[in-house]
């Protein structure tokens, strides 16, 4: 290091070589190494984006603990909301699920692209990386148009996180942050346009369920769907997570059932 700070003192104008010099030194000092700074993963909205990121971070980091929101919370749950429950949805919620998957992952890199060390550091501390992951859930909702999704759509997608996720100081600020976003849209178009935009979504979710002569299915009934998926989250609550093919899988094994 001392030998790169003594080429800076070259006669001005500064060569090409000494500024580069300045740059690596600054970086140096500043990150501690070159590889503190997070690579990119593509933000597609495929199911591979937090392993990437998982495994990104244990080439920068193999002797820290992995942010446990990166597969514990994002795989976990992009992985369970494409599986089981976006057949469940209508056409209009599954093209919303998908919108919040990309979504997601681009607030996540637009993050590190706005600041790599921050967000190197940001890492660091799991805690407050879930903090941060969480605070863009809401805004990616809500921009993906949940205010327009159909009760049914809205009962099956409040359902899908574990009881614990919900009712967590965390979930349950996320939560607090939708309902307000909701409110304040409707505020925004007026009461009354609010109260018909609801009517007219449940109407041609009644007529689509009816066209397809789904009637509820495959779900069988809502409510009873429902009560399934309180048991099998109080279920998960109370096992050890299993392990997965893989050396992420593994990983996943390792780390709490949530964030």
């Amino acid at each position: 290091m001392s030998s790169c700070l003594s080429r800076i003192a070259l006669p001005r104008p500064a060569s090409a070589a000494a500024l580069l010099c300045l740059a690596l030194c600054l970086s140096l000092l500043a990150g501690g190494r070159l590889e503190a700074q997070p690579a990119a993963c593509a933000p597609d909205g495929g199911l591979d984006y937090y392993g990437c990121r998982a495994d990104d971070f244990l080439r920068r980091e193999p002797q820290e603990a992995l942010p446990s929101y990166y597969l514990a919370y994002g795989e976990r749950y992009a992985e369970r909301f494409t599986a089981e429950t976006r057949p469940l949805l209508s056409p209009q919620g599954q093209a919303w699920l998908d919108r919040v998957r990309a979504g997601l992952q681009v607030a996540m890199e637009a993050e590190r692209a706005r600041d790599p060390l921050g967000f190197a550091l940001l890492e660091l501390d799991s805690e407050a990386f879930s903090d941060f992951a969480y605070s863009t859930h809401a805004p990616v909702y809500l921009d993906a148009g949940l205010a327009s999704l159909p009760l049914r759509d809205l009962l099956i997608v409040g359902s899908t996180p574990d009881a614990q996720d919900i009712l967590s100081p965390r979930g349950r600020a996320q939560v607090a942050a939708v309902i307000h976003g909701l409110v304040q849209s409707c505020e925004r178009d007026g009461l009354g346009a609010c109260l018909v935009s609801r009517v007219l979504i449940e109407l041609r979710e009644r007529r689509r369920l009816y066209a397809e002569r789904l009637r509820l299915r495959p779900t069988g009934t809502l409510g009873g769907w429902l009560v399934r998926r309180l048991i099998s989250s109080a279920q998960r609550a109370l096992q050890p997570p299993r392990a997965s093919p893989g050396a992420r899988g593994r990983l996943r094994s390792a780390l709490p059932s949530s964030p």
